[in-house]
């Protein structure tokens, strides 16, 4: 059974589209629950997790109004949670057996989206230095937000270090190293602006290097974990 810790506007039971509201660090489900239902996110953001053996985790995705999540086969290979306050949408349960026949436009939509975010984080990943992971990463952000505007970054640097498998003080040394460059600007540790869109796409895609000492990392390193057994099956 889920462990949906949240609380709902229409009732106790958690039915199809029912409305879901979740306080920031709430649990959504629990990696390993069964995976029932997938979720939409109607305003606030969740983050979602893998937690190894040896108790590191690595953060698989963050997700915003409008994304779809949970989107799993028999048990949910991570676990969900709220980043901030959060009110979600619960949209069907499962895509197998189940599936009413009027639930077939929305799952393959979520499909889509699913692989679309999916393909960015393989694409963060994917990136050889923290410096074009965290480019990367900030572009992807930005296109939630208003252009040319200052915006908040929702998740704490220690969220970003583990959904870019980098240290937090490696992400900190990074985000200064982009505004010593000014390639962005910080107005408190969360509230950022981009100021060079086209560097720092030169920099995400390699074209550029910015050699203050940071390694090339190997494609899907984590340098936050070395044991890559996951404490449930997936």
């Amino acid at each position: 059974m889920l462990r949906l810790r949240g609380h709902t506007e229409t009732g106790p039971k958690a039915a199809p589209g029912t409305i879901l509201k979740f306080r920031k660090g709430e649990i959504v489900y629990a990696q390993g629950d069964p995976a029932t239902d997938w979720f939409e996110v109607m305003s606030g953001t969740v983050r979602t997790c893998f937690l190894y053996s040896d108790g590191h985790r690595q953060l698989t995705g963050f997700f915003y109004p409008g994304d779809v999540f949970g989107i799993d086969s028999g048990h949910y290979g991570s676990s969900a949670e709220a980043v901030t306050a959060v009110t979600l949408r619960r949209c069907g349960r499962g895509f197998g057996e189940d599936a009413q026949p009027s639930e077939t436009p929305p799952v393959h939509g979520a499909l889509r989206s699913a692989l679309d975010n999916a393909q960015a984080c393989i694409f963060l990943l994917g990136r050889r230095t923290a410096a074009e992971r965290m480019a990367a990463f900030l572009l992807a952000t930005a296109k939630r937000f208003s252009a040319n505007k200052p915006f908040a970054l929702p998740m704490s640097r220690s969220d970003i270090a583990d959904h870019l498998g980098l240290t937090i003080h490696t992400v900190s040394r990074t985000l200064s190293e982009f505004v010593r460059r000014n390639l962005i600007t910080l107005d408190g540790p969360q509230s950022l602006m981009i100021e060079d869109y086209e560097a720092l796409r030169k920099l995400a895609n390699g074209d550029e290097d910015l050699d203050f000492g940071a390694k090339r990392l190997p494609p899907h390193a984590n340098v936050n974990s070395t044991d890559f057994t996951p404490r449930f099956g997936s």
